[in-house]
């Protein structure tokens, strides 16, 4: 059962689309293949769709560990998994936070969250947290989360269940739940700071109940029925685009922004990671070689990347579906350049829906946190393919 719900704060991600032509595009095209690979599968929308639609197998990549992971807990098992384990992972963490040495303070802020003056609260809540020993808490608490979120979060972490498809599923729902309750506008970019305007935000995101989020998610996840177990890679696609062949039906929903998606998740890969890291600045980000980089984020080699995907998988006869949206992106594409590289390799045919896009932590001051968009689905097919694949 696909449950067709969002999962996670995600800039790129394409449950609407499913619901708007692309599941239909994907359904009519996967019965000639003998696999499916979301080479930049980011929230796992469409992997997830159609691991539980369709018996092909899928392999699914992203660069970030964080995205190998969401889709992992999905792709990894087949048919629906029980939840009785669910409370014995959040009582054993529950076990791990009530002796945790910060607890009593942490706890002592979470009390008086809705009564401190919030500068108070905020210097208060970072001093706590200056002496942990654990990573989201060292890290990340007093900012993204509250001192006792972020101790819930480093003992779910550490409580995981040891086995396999439990322990995916676990981390899957505790980077979900991570993802909803952290402190900061649309995604996490940045925290709020404690300023009139954003107080509000803040108290109300480290009022967010831990534990009942993770098991929300992890009873949501454990309900989608998967047909055939598959597999996820953290991987640079290009790369990955050398192995696959005319067997594969590919899905290719590249960055569109200038601004490298790691930098708005290195919370969630903090999580995902599980390993101390030095963090800095307003954004609390960890240095950039502990960021991954993508090539299609930036404007002097975002073209040339999608040349070189799309001529190695010309050449494997892969056959192809593309989204991007129609207009220009930041990182120097656009749906008619897009169209015009493929040309070369593949015959085309594409429609356009109209959607709205994030456009990465704006708000009303400066610009909107949404925006209308107009997104291509472009269905390519190698040119030296047999007529009658082209016309189904």
């Amino acid at each position: 059962m696909y449950l067709g719900i969002e999962l996670l704060k995600y800039m790129g991600s394409k449950r609407w689309m499913l619901d708007n032509g692309l599941g239909e595009i994907i359904d009519s095209r996967i019965s000639q293949y003998d696999r499916f690979v979301d080479l930049f599968c980011g929230s796992s929308s469409v992997s997830w769709y159609v691991a539980s639609t369709h018996k092909t197998p899928v392999l699914a990549n992203d660069l970030q560990e964080f995205c190998r992971i969401l889709a992992s807990s999905v792709l990894c098992r087949t048919g629906c998994l029980g939840t009785s384990w669910i409370t014995s992972w959040i009582n054993r963490a529950n076990d791990i936070t009530s002796i945790h040495p910060l607890y009593y303070r942490a706890n002592s802020i979470q009390q008086n969250c809705e009564d401190l003056n919030i500068y108070k609260l905020t210097t208060e809540a970072r001093n706590i947290c200056l002496s942990a020993k654990t990573p989201i808490t060292l890290a990340y608490g007093g900012y993204y989360f509250s001192p006792l979120q972020s101790i819930y979060l480093d003992s779910l972490r550490i409580a995981l269940p040891v086995r396999n498809p439990y322990k995916v599923v676990a981390l899957a729902s505790l980077i979900q739940a991570a993802s909803v309750c952290a402190a900061s506008p649309g995604h996490t970019a940045q925290p709020f700071r404690p300023t009139p305007t954003a107080e509000p935000h803040l108290r109300k995101a480290w009022s967010q109940k831990v534990f009942e989020r993770v098991r929300y998610f992890a009873e949501k996840l454990s309900k989608i029925d998967t047909k055939t177990s598959g597999f996820a890679l953290k991987g640079d696609a290009n790369t990955i685009a050398k192995d696959l062949n005319s067997s594969d039906l590919v899905f290719i929903d590249p960055p569109y922004s200038a601004l490298h998606y790691s930098r708005f998740y290195h919370v969630l890969e903090t999580l995902a990671n599980g390993q101390m890291v030095s963090v800095s600045g307003a954004g609390r980000y960890p240095p950039h070689e502990f960021r991954p980089r993508s090539s299609y984020s930036l404007q002097n080699s975002s073209r040339n990347s999608l040349e070189q995907l799309l001529e190695t998988l010309g050449q494997r006869n892969t056959g192809i579906i593309i989204t991007f949206p129609a207009g220009k992106a930041s990182n120097g594409l656009s749906g008619e350049k897009v169209l015009k590289i493929a040309n070369e390799w593949f015959s085309i045919k594409h429609k356009i829906i109209k959607g709205r896009f994030s456009t990465l932590g704006g708000n009303t001051q400066n610009r909107s946190a949404r925006m209308q968009s107009e997104e291509l689905i472009i269905s390519l097919y190698p040119k030296n393919l047999p007529k009658y694949r082209l016309e189904c």
